[in-house]
């Protein structure tokens, strides 16, 4: 029997979905009759012990989660932002002039020995790795999150300063990939590729990462680890 709000939270999360077309969070109940779909029997079994209060709580919830993304996506320093529910991950390009690409990396991820730094997310802080210098035009991210906040909602931004062309006098370039989500981290590795500009002769491109936690307001959030 669901007894707390934590499994509350667990299960409702298995219900969220995103409307691609409006870019919001909802709460699907109907979520079971969509093909391809990732609940079950049992997760509507679940549903029923839920308490009233736990699905009120969590729908308003989303609505802060929502207020978030929207206000997101009406920052101009905002490329991109990240879409996560129980069954998949979507990430949206919101500006057409972004100079970098950003996506989920499909394939398997193999070992590699480049030590490149990493990016530790808390939430009301920020961080960074640091500027550092890599041969490849293109790096992947692996994102981490915190197992203990994964059954709300959360909501985090990773920076890339360099993704700015150079000279570039517009302070409003946008450089930011905004993460949200409720439930795990469906696809969790993703690609970035810089732009040529980023290129110093003999060193190699670029790079520097920085992050800004939201929810949580404090406490861990998330690590991303890079590699080539």
């Amino acid at each position: 029997m669901v007894s707390d709000s934590v499994s509350d939270m667990e299960v409702l999360s298995r219900f969220v979905d995103v409307n691609e077309i409006t870019n919001e969070y909802y709460f699907n109940e109907n979520k079971k009759t969509r093909a391809l779909s990732y609940v079950t029997g049992s997760d509507w079994q679940d549903l029923e012990k839920v308490s009233p209060l736990s699905i009120e709580k969590y729908k308003n919830n989303l609505q802060v989660l929502n207020a978030q993304v929207a206000s997101a996506i009406s920052n101009p320093n905002t490329a991109y932002v990240v879409f996560s529910v129980n069954g998949k991950t979507l990430v949206k390009k919101v500006k057409e002039d972004a100079n970098f690409d950003f996506s989920v990396f499909r394939d398997v991820v193999t070992e590699t020995r480049a030590v490149l730094p990493s990016l530790s997310i808390n939430g009301g802080s920020q961080s960074t790795t640091g500027v550092f210098y890599d041969s490849s035009r293109t790096l992947k991210m692996q994102v981490d999150l915190n197992a203990s906040i994964q059954n709300n909602y959360y909501f985090f931004e990773v920076l890339n300063p360099n993704a700015k062309p150079s000279p570039d006098d517009n302070i409003t370039t946008p450089e930011s990939v905004a993460f949200s989500g409720t439930g795990p981290l469906w696809s969790n590795t993703f690609t970035w590729t810089s732009y040529w500009d980023a290129n110093v002769p003999g060193q190699g491109f670029k790079w520097e990462f920085k992050g800004k936690g939201t929810t949580p307001s404090f406490g861990f959030i998330a690590n991303c680890t890079f590699s080539r």
